[in-house]
């Protein structure tokens, strides 16, 4: 398999025009494009991101701007998920909270 990098442009009518080298044998080929704005951390063709660039094309998978989700948003860091899962000093043991929501209690 011969394999080659070519950087090219793509037009405002999406068309693009290669000339391959010579060394490249007459045949079926594979072809992969790949965005140059894509954030060179993400592998656009990992099962994915394929995923991803599938349900954006159709149109059912909501942006971060669409949820209203901030771009300066930050983790919630470790000792903060640690407290998320305490129980409040002097509250009621999760056994019974859930024994009440059952209606055994």
């Amino acid at each position: 398999m011969v394999a080659i990098k070519l950087s090219a442009i793509v037009g405002e009518d999406r068309q693009l025009n290669i000339k391959l080298p010579d060394d490249i044998p007459a045949g079926p080929i594979e072809l992969v494009i790949r965005s140059a704005a894509v954030p060179p951390s993400v592998d656009p063709t990992s099962e994915r991101e394929v995923v991803r660039a599938k349900l954006m094309a159709a149109g059912i998978l909501a942006t971060p701007e669409e949820l209203g989700i901030p771009e300066d948003i930050q983790p919630v860091s470790d000792k903060e998920i640690e407290q998320l899962g305490k129980m409040p000093p002097g509250a009621r043991p999760s056994e019974e909270l859930i024994d009440e929501d059952r209606g055994l209690y």
